[in-house]
Formats: C-alpha cells, structure tokens, sequence
C-alpha cells in the first residue's frame, strides 16, 4: 500500500468516524465530491491546505493519516517490551525508596 493509499484509508475511517457522508465532507473542504473519493481511493492526494482543513475537522495531527493500520494498533511485542521496563523502573524505585527509609 502507497502513501496515498494509506491516507485515503484514514481519512475515509475518519469520515466515517464522524458519521459523514462523502458529500458532506467535501462541502467543508470546498472541494466536488469526485475529488474526495479520488483522495479516499488512492488516486490523487491532498494539497498543504486541504490537509490542515482535514486535521482541523478531525482533530488530529497531520501525521496521522499516514499511519497505516497495523500502526495504529501496535504491536504487542512492543507493549511487552514497554511493560517490562515500567516493571523494572518500579522495582528499582521501590527498592530505592526502601533504602532511603532504612538509612
């Protein structure tokens, strides 16, 4: 999948989110809504300005219509991985603190 690809995804996931039809969106955006779903299938992209129309509807950041969708829901390795080290970083702090008292 092209970048292009993976923010039409996301922006027709945002759209949908938002209970807006692809004429509705269009209007906000001033654009014909032949163009939207140009955008939403891949086949064109957006200007620097319709992209901040775009993150200002949503509430988002622009770099968020470029996530694909195994991005958005992470990795589970990953999660893993960050609880381990929380895990650890308290322990060292209890540990820590334990010591402190003792002294």
């Amino acid at each position: 999948m092209n970048s292009k690809e993976i923010f039409g995804e996301n922006m027709k996931h945002f759209r949908k989110l938002n209970n807006l039809t692809q004429e509705q969106l269009s209007e906000k955006l001033n654009i014909t809504p032949q163009h939207l779903s140009r955008i939403e299938n891949g086949k064109s992209f957006v200007t620097a300005e319709l992209l901040d129309s775009l993150c200002i509807i949503f509430n988002v950041s622009p770099a968020t219509f470029f996530y694909t969708a195994q991005e958005f829901s992470g990795d589970d390795s990953l999660f893993a991985k960050i609880d381990s080290i929380i895990d650890k970083e308290i322990e060292k702090f209890g540990s820590e603190v334990k010591q402190k008292i003792r002294n």
